[in-house]
C-alpha cells in the first residue's frame, strides 16, 4: 500500500504538473489549544515556512504553513516525519499537505 505523500504526488502527476519544479505547498496541523500550536509555528517559522494560526469554530486552531518546494517523495516523507514528531510532541495532529500543483487550476490535496 502506497503512504499518503506518494498518493499525493501521483495525482499531481497524472493531473499534468510537472514535479520536477517547486510548487507552493500547503501544509495543516491541527490543535486542541493556541498553547499547543504555538511552539509549533514558531519552529516552523525558523525553518522557513510561511505559519499562520487560526481559530476554528469549535475552539480547536490550525498551523496552516506553506513553502516552496520541489516535492519529491524524500522531501515530502522528509517533512511528513518531521512535521508527525512535532505535532505528536505538542499533542496535535499534522492532516498532511496539498497544492494547486503548476499545472494552471489543478488543486490536490
Amino acid at each position: 500500500m502506497k503512504d499518503r505523500d506518494a498518493m499525493v504526488i501521483e495525482a499531481l502527476e497524472r493531473n499534468g504538473s510537472d514535479t520536477s519544479k517547486p510548487h507552493q505547498i500547503d501544509f495543516f496541523l491541527d490543535f486542541e489549544r493556541f498553547e499547543q500550536a504555538a511552539p509549533v509555528a514558531q519552529a516552523m517559522d525558523r525553518d522557513g515556512f510561511e505559519v499562520r494560526v487560526f481559530e476554528n469554530s469549535d475552539g480547536t486552531h490550525t498551523i496552516e504553513a506553506k513553502r516552496l518546494l520541489v516535492p519529491s517523495l524524500e522531501t515530502m516523507r522528509d517533512i511528513t516525519t518531521q512535521l508527525n514528531a512535532l505535532t505528536d510532541k505538542h499533542g496535535g495532529n499534522y492532516d498532511g499537505w496539498g497544492t494547486e500543483g503548476n499545472n494552471r487550476g489543478q488543486t490536490t490535496e
